[in-house]
């Protein structure tokens, strides 16, 4: 255990030994962190297994603050690993627990079980295998530590015990915690990884975001005859380094001590001058071991509206090489700091905008003129953002400015003009179309830029203007929006996927509840509960209002015991619906016959309905499916074009396209605070139609 600031953090490792014969290194361990001072307020405990190398997973546990005090022990740890262990293999196979007596089974054959289930997905054959074993001991250790929960003869780990399994982003976790595990515990590394040189690799890999453990194998073992081939390989070309080692060729040119640059240039059709400015990257030398970079989370800057794009900044490198292939040579960057602001600028916009508004490449980056640590303080005071803190993110939140701004001014000012012009000229309005909006955003920022130059600058600078603006210009339209009558309600269940509920609880004689399951998260857990399919088959018609279910449950809501449907009401007529309602089917775990006190509990709920004690929510529930099937009819009307032209445009541009007082207030708010240039000195919008770039649009848009 070690001290920190924020209470004590207790660190327990479980290492599997790889198996004989393994030609690559397997780092197989489970990892335990536990905060104090977390768990005091209810933290989260991460369980870290590294399979394969090639493959890291990831168990991630969420478990109830009460759990530290009971294991927080170094016997105690055993127990807990075992524990979630089961559950990680009652997850993956649905099998059951069991108490089985003669059982002797260890913590270290539970993990072993698990990462065998997860190297194979999940290999545990169900036909072969009908429950997994667990101790009488340790069920009740279980139970006492409310961690299990017993249903019959069966345990299930707690409902508030959450298990999650995924991937590790990089082996570098993996073989961060490995290394301290060897420290803190003297453990036997795997065979070979003393000749993994860590601090070379860390160094040649600085361009190699995630890398993979089959790169830091290839590059890392000192114990390799070619190894000084190859970290000369990386060295001349670091931002390749993973790259090169899926190219066949590349690999036995460099094993062979061959030039490897004729191989590149095949590959990635980038011409001589480019590779060579490849070959002068700088690559800083780092004191940090390897497992200690790359673990701050860039964690992106606070955004206060919902945006409408969602951009990604994370390329492969293929692209990368499709992007240089594209810029001129003599503005490639030349050292370390110049590639990584390239790079963060090339992945974080210059792509995506190329990709949306239709401009080149190179017109987008020919301003730095080779200048990168220049350009990218020229962007950062244009996104009115501290150069220091102006990183990827940063640089992508300001293109999605950018790109909102010019969204904006598309469907706000640009196609309404062209619409309203339409329509005074006697020609009937066009269906609109996904390529007439993509080709109306790149007139709009024709338009928008005129004679402009440094056009991500200036997209840089729009996007932090509008942003600004953007509350005044939502007010401009809010008084057309509050016209439109909105179900609060319906709204806030449609968002959550959740739905009314027929009726309320109700509790039987034999202290069984039944309750209607209302949300699809709720579905989803009785699946989980009872192993059958209705968390999948049965969302959209429960969330349509075609079909209710309802759960037969503990009181304290914990344990579900069987499943049932109810046929849905069709009118709002509670005589007639009382007497119409009916059961479809009836279920227990795994589809089987329920047990019979869910029988009686059934039972007794539907005495209570006939007889009227118990409710039926007939009025939101019918609202709830009359409203989702017509929005379903409207969205079907508008995927066939049968809307009219007039209530098409009305959806995608809102209600007031066609008002003319709204829209000489937005082009004022936009005359004043966002345009620049000839446009900006017009009193109207009219000035946009005697524009080549608005004629020639308008010419495509309404064919003769």
């Amino acid at each position: 255990s070690k001290s920190e600031s924020k209470g004590t953090t207790l660190r327990y490792f479980c290492f599997i030994q790889p198996d004989e014969g393994d030609e690559d290194p397997r780092f197989d361990f489970i990892s335990l962190s536990l905060n104090t001072m977390d768990f005091s307020l209810g933290g989260t405990l991460h369980i870290d297994i590294g399979l394969p190398v090639l493959q890291p997973q990831t168990l991630k546990i969420s478990l109830p603050p009460h759990l530290v005090a009971e294991f927080n022990s170094q016997d105690r740890i055993l127990n807990l690993l075992e524990f979630i262990a089961i559950g990680g293999l009652s997850m993956g196979t649905n099998l059951p627990v069991k108490i089985k007596d003669e059982t002797d089974t260890a913590p270290a054959d539970l993990i072993d079980d698990l990462d065998l289930n997860l190297n194979e997905l999940l290999g545990i054959d169900n036909s072969q295998e009908e429950f997994l074993p667990i101790s009488k001991q340790l069920a009740e250790h279980g139970l006492e530590a409310n961690i299990l929960h017993n249903v019959g003869s069966d345990f299930v780990i707690a409902e508030n015990i959450e298990i999650l399994m995924g991937e590790l982003d990089t082996a570098l976790e993996s073989i961060g915690i490995l290394r301290e595990c060897h420290k803190s515990f003297n453990i036997t590394l795997p065979k070979g990884f003393d000749k993994l040189n860590l601090k070379l690799v860390s160094d040649v890999l600085k361009l190699v975001p995630y890398p993979t453990a089959q790169t830091i194998w290839f590059y890392g073992n000192t114990d390799h005859p070619n190894h000084k081939y190859r970290i000369q390989a990386a060295q001349s070309y670091p931002l390749l380094a993973e790259y090169l080692l899926k190219i066949e060729q590349a690999v036995e040119a460099i094993d062979s001590g061959e030039p490897i640059q004729p191989i590149i240039a095949e590959v990635t059709g980038l011409n001589k001058g480019k590779l060579k400015r490849l070959t002068k990257m700088e690559i800083p030398i780092s004191d940090d071991g390897l497992e200690d970079i790359r673990y701050v989370d860039n964690h992106p800057i606070e955004i206060q509206r919902t945006r409408r794009f969602a951009l990604t900044n994370t390329l492969r490198i293929e692209t990368i090489l499709k992007a240089l292939e594209k810029v001129d040579t003599g503005i490639l960057p030349n050292s370390f700091n110049d590639w990584d602001r390239f790079l963060q600028i090339t992945s974080g916009c210059a792509l995506t905008l190329e990709n949306r508004l239709g401009i080149s490449l190179p017109e987008l980056l020919n301003s730095s003129k080779g200048n990168w640590e220049r350009f990218h303080q020229s962007l950062a005071q244009n996104a009115n953002i501290p150069v220091e803190g102006f990183h990827l993110d940063h640089i992508t939140f300001a293109a999605s400015d950018a790109l909102e701004a010019i969204d904006d001014f598309t469907r706000t000012i640009f196609l309404p003009r062209i619409l309203l012009h339409i329509q005074e000229i006697g020609k009937p309005l066009p269906q609109p179309s996904t390529s007439d909006l993509l080709q109306a955003s790149i007139a709009s920022f024709s338009l928008l830029r005129g004679e402009i130059t440094n056009l991500l600058g200036y997209l840089f600078n729009l996007g932090y203007r509008w942003s600004n603006r953007y509350p005044q210009l939502l007010q401009i339209v809010n008084p057309v929006k509050e016209k439109i009558p909105i179900n609060k309600d319906f709204e806030e269940k449609r968002r959550n996927n959740a739905w009314p509920k027929l009726t309320n609880d109700f509790t039987a004689s034999n202290d069984l509840a039944v309750r209607n399951l209302t949300s699809m998260a709720l579905l989803k857990e009785e699946s989980d509960r009872l192993d059958h399919c209705v968390g999948n088959l049965y969302v959209n018609s429960a969330k349509k209002g075609r079909c209710h279910i309802f759960s037969v449950q503990s009181l304290d809501g914990t344990t579900s015991f069987s499943t049932f449907e109810v046929r849905p009401p069709n009118t709002k007529d509670p005589i007639l619906e009382l007497n119409r309602v009916t059961v479809c089917q009836h279920k227990g775990r795994k589809n089987r016959v329920p047990p019979k006190k869910c029988t009686e509990a059934l039972s007794q709920w539907v005495d209570e309905i006939k007889s009227g004690r118990l409710e039926l929510n007939l009025d939101e529930v019918i609202d709830w499916k009359i409203e989702v099937n017509k929005r379903r009819d409207q969205d079907k009307f508008h995927r066939s074009g049968l809307l009219s032209p007039k209530i098409a445009w009305q959806r995608l541009l809102g209600e007031n396209w066609d008002k003319p007082d709204i829209h000489l207030q937005l082009w004022r708010e936009w005359q004043k605070h966002l345009l620049s240039g000839k446009i900006s000195k017009s009193s109207g919008s009219e000035i946009l139609l005697e524009n080549p770039i608005t004629q020639s649009f308008l010419a495509t848009f309404t064919p003769k």
